[in-house]
């Protein structure tokens, strides 16, 4: 079913969003709205509210307009519109007059006969976000989700910030794969798990292995350079948001978020819909000046979800003044509610080896006993503790010989120390 809702009450649509088989679409102006109904395909029903302070004659002519298409319309009057209620209930229209979001999902869900979403929450839903590009968010994403598939974890990462398609050439994602930009194209009705299946890249250089490792599958959006038509309306991200939220199958699913986060705000409905954020920190001062400008943004529009943000953070790269400790100590006193998974060591050597290698090749593979491997491992260890996960796999253990025998080949990453940042 798609649902248009015309609101402003804070956190309705993402209660309504945990009904199975309801696709939202949240315009903010009447005019949109029109649109819609207006369109070769109508919704299957509308919900007005006075919420944004409409005028009452505007809300009418909606209201009407979606009954002359067909289209169910269900009102919600509790501000200067009220006095209108018992018109509302006098033209057929299914109306109340209630102020809290969970009860008027609760009733939406009764007049629509929609059920309780089981399927979602199925896999933990984690979005790697940021507030300016370059911090190293599609590095962390790629390397959690090796990090994880050897703990024997089935991941997908589904990639959001299609105005910088980094994970293509990160995992060799070939040009043949499918881009579920199409599928956005083709509207609601196709953005269910079933629809959203076949739009899943599996590459055979990330399937599982004999000793047990997991998966990591792909939602690829652009291949190339972002172009202004595959550009995706946030409601229409915001619906089909849930159609991977109720896939089958995954243990963990990887949200690589764009760095615009006011425009798109992906990973505040990330939070805002019960999931976790991870943010990379690097110690520099406009890095971390942009992570706290994206934890003030959560606090405000997300206050209950803050403790589901998790900090990652990264050692400087040479030349920064700024150490781990000294970061994360100020993190820890301005936001005390948010945690750190720990830190990751910088490893160039290992990243470009990884990087002009013919094919695909992780970093966890050219440096299986190096300090980096140790450190992500640590920090997906965290992460499966912070998301309640029971990897299938315990952590790859080191023995002195191997690190000896890493460090005598000149892997330099190997000699890198990095504690967990409590």
């Amino acid at each position: 079913m798609e649902l248009v809702m015309f609101t402003a009450m804070e956190g309705l649509a993402a209660q309504v969003e945990q009904f199975r088989d309801v696709a939202v679409l949240a315009p903010s102006r009447l005019d949109q709205v029109m649109r819609l109904l207006e369109g070769a395909r109508a919704p299957e029903a509308l919900y007005l509210d006075d919420t944004r302070a409409a005028p009452l004659p505007e809300l009418w002519r909606v209201a009407t307009q979606a009954r002359r298409v067909g289209v169910r319309v269900l009102v919600n009057f509790t501000g200067a519109a009220r006095g209108a209620l018992n018109d509302a209930q006098g033209a057929g229209l299914p109306a109340i007059a209630e102020r809290d979001p969970a009860a008027v999902a609760a009733w939406l869900g009764e007049q629509l006969g929609l059920r309780c979403g089981e399927g979602l929450g199925r896999g933990a839903l984690v979005a790697v976000g940021a507030a300016k590009g370059g911090i190293g968010k599609t590095f962390a994403t790629c390397v959690l989700a090796e990090g994880l598939r050897r703990r024997g974890l089935r991941v997908l990462v589904w990639d959001s910030d299609i105005s910088n398609p980094g994970l293509v050439p990160a995992f060799r994602i070939p040009s043949s794969a499918p881009s579920y930009l199409h599928l956005i194209q083709r509207g609601p009705a196709h953005w269910g798990p079933g629809g959203i299946a076949p739009f899943i890249f599996q590459p055979d250089h990330t399937r599982a292995t004999s000793e047990g490792w997991g998966a990591v599958d792909f939602l690829i959006g652009s291949h190339a350079v972002a172009r202004a038509e595959n550009d995706v309306r946030l409601p229409d991200w915001q619906s089909f948001y849930q159609g991977v939220a109720a896939l089958e199958g995954y243990d963990l699913v990887l949200v690589d978020t764009p760095p615009d986060y006011l425009r798109r705000p992906y990973a505040t409905h990330v939070l805002l819909a019960g999931g976790t954020v991870v943010l990379p920190c690097p110690p520099g001062a406009r890095e971390r000046m942009g992570v706290g400008h994206l934890l003030d943004h959560l606090r405000d529009h997300a206050p209950d979800g803050l403790d589901r943000c998790a900090l990652l953070f990264m050692e400087p790269e040479r030349g920064v003044i700024a150490g781990v400790g000294d970061v994360a100590a100020m993190f820890a006193r301005r936001y005390p509610q948010v945690m750190s998974l720990g830190t990751l060591p910088r490893a160039p050597r290992l990243a470009s080896l990884a990087d002009e290698h013919d094919g695909y090749v992780s970093m966890l593979d050219l440096g299986p006993h190096s300090g980096f491997t140790a450190a992500v491992h640590r920090v997906g260890e965290q992460l499966c503790a912070r998301l309640g996960l029971t990897p299938r796999l315990p952590v790859p253990r080191s023995s002195l010989w191997n690190r000896l025998g890493s460090r005598l080949r000149g892997d330099r990453a190997a000699a890198i120390s990095s504690p967990a940042i409590a």
